[in-house]
């Protein structure tokens, strides 16, 4: 099983960065996970094929995760793709497909069947593929009580199982320790060091986890805090760096 990272970058847009996606690839299978804006440009780049991919996986509705979703099924479309896509979302998954429609971008016209499912469905359709809840939503919970709005402040960390170990993509997080049992004893994890305080990261090297990748930016406390990333455990993210597992 091989990982990819087509964008690591932040929120924030920066010139040396992509916006959050990672290619996961095992025994010909290829799944995205996030699909942040360019992503599709960086499927290109990589000689990806329109056909390649049997599925996409949208771990929370933050624009730098979901942004390049609508370009991305606009090539699949305009390129004829013809097998199924498996499309998974964090919630609401209707609310999507008015999206489209809004675009003019009709699934109905599409030459290929797309799938709308939640992402609690996964296991049922991709059974090496896993997820669990994070907690990176929860500090919207007045605003929405207060709107009466129709949020779940649903986000999800993803796991992939491969035959020599498993790999984990946080996305992003509050805290490490709402997918502390999710992450313990995997091979590697592609974690956000972006939102959550160095001591949540500095503490992911006793999880009995041989690699761990920090991604979507450092948070300020852990950059004060560099000194104690070991490079036996801790690598910064590499845009295009196959990660074996």
């Amino acid at each position: 099983m091989e990982a990819i990272i087509l964008g690591s970058g932040s929120g924030v847009p920066q010139t040396d960065r992509h916006l959050s996606s990672i290619l996961i690839r095992k025994e010909g299978s290829s799944v995205l996970a996030d699909c942040g804006d360019g992503c599709t440009k960086r499927l290109l780049e990589h000689k990806i094929s329109p056909d390649e991919l049997d599925a996409v996986f949208i771990t929370h509705y933050h624009p730098d995760h979901v942004s390049g979703l609508f370009m991305l099924l606009q090539w699949q479309y305009l390129a004829g793709r013809t097998k199924p896509l498996y499309l998974f979302l964090p919630e609401r998954p209707s609310v999507i497909m008015d999206i489209l429609h809004i675009m003019y971008t009709f699934s109905e016209k599409f030459p290929f069947k797309l799938h709308v499912l939640d992402m609690e469905q996964t296991e049922l359709y991709f059974d090496w593929i896993s997820s669990t809840n994070t907690d990176h939503l929860y500090g919207y919970a007045n605003i929405i009580r207060e709107h009466s709005l129709h949020n779940q402040m649903k986000s999800y960390s993803l796991k992939f199982t491969g035959d020599n170990g498993d790999l984990v993509y946080s996305s992003d997080l509050e805290t490490t320790d709402c997918i502390a049992e999710f992450i313990t004893g995997v091979d590697t994890i592609i974690v956000d060091a972006g939102h959550p305080d160095a001591e949540q990261i500095l503490k992911l090297k006793y999880r009995d986890i041989r690699r761990i990748v920090l991604t979507h930016g450092i948070s300020p406390s852990l950059q004060t805090r560099r000194d104690e990333l070991d490079k036996d455990y801790f690598e910064l993210a590499r845009e295009d760096c196959v990660y074996v597992v």
